[in-house]
């Protein structure tokens, strides 16, 4: 039983992975998160109606009105973050923001201009601002500060629009390529239960993919000084992303599972010429698609966890740290305590970080990069951003100081696919 659920579970990763791929494409060319940003920013400024600031997929799309927030995303400071023709930045910092709004809301940044846009009350902009203004009685950098911390945790309640919606998307494709492909998870474990010669097959590939995951954490530049510390553009480029996917689909379709379509070139139409395969249950089809997109939805790093898990009761793996979350390779202290002592929030996470890692999966990543057991809090900071660079300098990689798939799988999975 142990060796069908490893098998099924090989292939809920992989096919998780091919919808993320996908996912990343949408989202890359549509600018996803750049809109999102956009919308966060006209609520947080009241250009929103009340009854649009509720999460909503196509919301980003249809905003209109929103003046203050296109004249922000026009100054210099903001309209710099983005190539000419681009779409709009998927990031801004706390520091820029509050700088722009200040310059855009008094023209000319003078303490006596401010006041006097910020003094009508009634307005969303006199409630919000006013009274911080009033706070710091006139000190336009304790202002500043305010402004930064408000923008922090609206951005907060972005991210978890951003996680939310991303959830909704990864399951609508999901569904879909489910549907397109046939990959019907009870046919599919029906038919590995009389199979015993392919369940067997998917473990060993389960297990040459773990052992790959944890072969290439241990893999070390001789030369690791010569690797460049300068971080690169979190922004993918869609040929890679297509590259990406493709590699997807192969190692998808390279399974030989009980998925697809029968095919007649009998039929009078192209849509009639597919039909179910001769053992699969018409009426559990359905179902059967819904179990996958919903697999789908978790994630090829939490399906990859769960296989080294499997293998440790199955004794066929090493047995993983009591926090399973270790990596291969020697523990890189390289932690730098801020002088505040406190997390720091205000720093870029690209599309994977963004929707694909929770709470615990940053935790486990903080205790594999050697982050002191006092100081781990499950967020993301800068600090942990250069202990994941000094780790990638070490280890050989690309230095970028960014979490995607491959680097989360080899932090945090290394140990578990060995004999």
């Amino acid at each position: 039983m142990l060796d069908i659920m490893i098998a099924v579970f090989l292939i809920y990763a992989l096919f998780s992975g091919l919808v993320s791929g996908v996912n990343e494409l949408i989202i890359q060319w549509i600018g996803m998160r750049g809109k999102m940003l956009f919308e966060g920013i006209a609520m947080m400024l009241g250009e929103l109606p009340k009854k649009t600031c509720k999460p909503g997929i196509l919301k980003p799309f249809f905003i209109k009105g929103a003046n203050l927030t296109e004249d922000l995303y026009k100054h210099p400071l903001i309209d710099s973050l983005s190539p000419a023709g681009s779409e709009r930045p998927s990031y801004i910092s706390s520091a820029t923001f509050s700088a722009a709004l200040i310059q855009t809301l008094s023209n000319d940044g003078s303490l006596a201009a401010l006041r006097q846009k910020l003094d009508d009350r009634s307005t969303r902009l006199g409630q919000l601002f006013g009274p911080m203004l009033d706070e710091v009685n006139g000190d336009l950098e304790k202002f500043k500060a305010k402004i930064e911390t408000h923008f922090n945790e609206v951005m907060d309640r972005v991210g978890g629009w951003y996680k939310r919606r991303t959830q909704v998307v990864l399951f609508a494709i999901g569904l879909m390529l489910a549907v397109l492909f046939n990959v019907d998870s009870i046919h599919i474990m029906q038919q590995l239960q009389k199979d015993p010669a392919q369940v067997e097959k998917l473990v060993q590939m389960a297990e040459a993919k773990m052992q790959a995951i944890e072969e290439q954490n241990q893999k070390s530049n001789t030369n690791v000084d010569a690797v460049s510390e300068v971080d690169k553009s979190v922004d993918v480029n869609i040929k890679a992303q297509f590259a990406d996917l493709k590699s997807q689909f192969e190692a998808f379709n390279n399974l030989t599972l009980p998925i697809g379509w029968a095919f007649s070139d009998q039929s009078n139409s192209f849509f009639d010429s597919f039909d179910y395969p001769a053992q699969q249950n018409r009426s559990l089809s359905f179902l059967g698609w819904l179990l996958t997109a919903l697999a789908a939805t978790l994630g090829a790093p939490f399906w990859f966890d769960a296989i080294s898990k499997l293998f440790t009761i199955r004794g066929a793996g090493k047995k993983p740290d009591e926090s399973t979350t270790a990596s291969a390779t020697p523990v890189v202290q390289v932690v730098t305590t801020p002088e505040s002592g406190t997390v720091v929030h205000d720093i870029q996470l690209n599309d994977f970080e963004a929707s694909r890692l929770n709470g615990d999966d940053i935790e486990g990543l903080q205790r594999a990069l050697g982050v002191p057991a006092a100081k781990i809090n499950g967020k993301f900071s800068e600090e942990l951003r250069n202990s994941l660079r000094e780790w990638q300098r070490i280890t050989g990689r690309t230095v970028t100081g960014q979490f995607d798939e491959p680097t989360v799988l080899a932090l945090l999975y290394a140990e578990s696919g060995g004999k």
